[in-house]
């Protein structure tokens, strides 16, 4: 605990030697002792909420405070240093509440930026964290919610403290999370649905102790949703790719596999939602992988070479868009092209590697050579009844340049 910013100084030098970390309740103090004390011989981090806790703290501020409007209220922890906890993504702008906007974070600017929105009637109220300043936010007469943590909120944001921290001590882990959806007819009796979830989750289990993997297991109706940390340096794809090739060989039914790879939980869960939706799109007893900051779609996984491609890839969704081709399907196209640029494409090669149709794939095939994107190879002269199927070869360097 400390009275003043400068407190921190004195806690420092009491702590540096005995301890591993320092953790802060909150920013001020965190940015205070980053800016005030050089060579600092210990990692230090502070307690943060998420977006999901800013956006429940405001649900329950309108539920609580339904005559006060969002774009009334002050809301001294949401700073540019926290890029205001992205919550610009999810209200527009006339329903914001007020924001600190400096980047100098202190108790004088915190309660100098309250007394402005006070003074020129800006505000009916303010939600704080500055649990130390409220003495003069009571001189100002200012009304005031002081925000606490919920013990899980304290908890997970310790988690994601430590987990930042790894990077820092040299040892740090990303997040693994794995939805496997099972897929049911609307016919289907509740005993089947049963048998067949308790069958998944009893494949789950025994996978975990053959392969000695220290996963967590969690159900919810047709879903089971797979959690683990590994070192960054682990190459998770195999282990991903295992797990598919194991769950198509012993389980008798219909499934789709998603799993997400992130230094953060929350990112890791959005990935593998994404991944499961690419997995419904494909098809069959399949899995996908998303990963990296460039949000990178590998798989099939349980193919001999998965592919790897992004949704950000501008050029090739807009291509896509202008030719009335499914985006996936020619994103997977550019993923194979970038895989191995010399491989040779048929209507009957391609089917197999998206799961659509030869005649699609034909459809898509002629659109490229249309396009000047891939060239018709000469066929060989075989005594084979029917006509030959046609096969191309990319252009290399107009592909890269339209689709890349």
């Amino acid at each position: 605990m400390y009275n003043t910013l400068g407190d921190i100084k004195t806690i420092y030098e009491d702590c540096k030697d005995n301890c591993n970390v320092i953790f802060f309740s909150g920013e001020l103090g965190y940015h205070y002792i980053l800016n005030h004390i050089n060579d600092i011989k210990i990692p230090c981090a502070f307690t943060y909420y998420e977006t999901k806790h800013i956006l429940s703290i405001l649900l329950t501020f309108v539920i609580e405070h339904p005559t006060i409007p969002l774009n009334r209220v002050y809301v001294d922890f949401l700073t540019p240093l926290n890029n205001y906890m992205d919550l610009r993504n999810y209200l527009p702008a006339p329903y914001m509440p007020y924001c600190f906007e400096s980047r100098t974070y202190d108790y004088k600017q915190i309660t100098q930026r309250s007394k402005e929105l006070w003074e020129n009637g800006k505000i009916d109220i303010m939600l704080t964290r500055s649990i130390n300043n409220i003495k003069n936010f009571d001189k100002l007469g200012i009304p005031y919610i002081s925000v606490f943590p919920t013990e899980e909120m304290i908890a997970e944001s310790i988690s994601n403290a430590v987990n930042s921290l790894r990077l820092t001590l040299g040892s740090e882990n990303e997040h693994i999370t794995t939805i496997i959806k099972l897929q049911y007819d609307n016919n289907m009796t509740n005993a089947e649905r049963e048998f067949r979830e308790v069958s998944m989750h009893k494949l789950l289990v025994d996978t975990r102790k053959e392969s000695q993997q220290d996963f967590a297991i969690s159900v919810a109706f047709d879903r089971f949703e797979l959690y683990n940390q590994l070192p960054a340096s682990t190459n998770k794809v195999p282990i991903l790719k295992a797990l598919v090739l194991f769950l198509q060989e012993h389980f008798a039914y219909s499934f789709r596999f998603g799993a997400g790879i992130s230094n953060s939980v929350d990112k890791s869960h959005y990935y593998a939602e994404t991944a499961l939706l690419e997995s419904i799109k494909y098809g069959n007893n399949e899995g996908f992988l998303m990963s990296g900051e460039d949000t990178a779609i590998t798989g099939p996984l349980s193919h001999s070479q998965e592919l790897t491609y992004c949704y950000n890839n501008k050029n090739a969704t807009t291509y896509a868009k202008k030719y009335g081709i499914d985006e996936s399907n020619l994103l997977k196209i550019v993923g194979l092209f970038q895989l191995d640029a010399s491989t040779k494409l048929t209507a009957a090669k391609l089917a197999k590697a998206l799961n659509i149709t030869t005649r699609s794939c034909s459809r898509i095939l002629q659109q490229l050579f249309a396009s000047s994107l891939i060239k018709e190879l000469p066929t060989s002269s075989q005594n084979k009844k029917g006509r030959p199927a046609k096969e191309y070869e990319f252009c290399k360097q107009a592909f890269r340049t339209t689709l890349l």
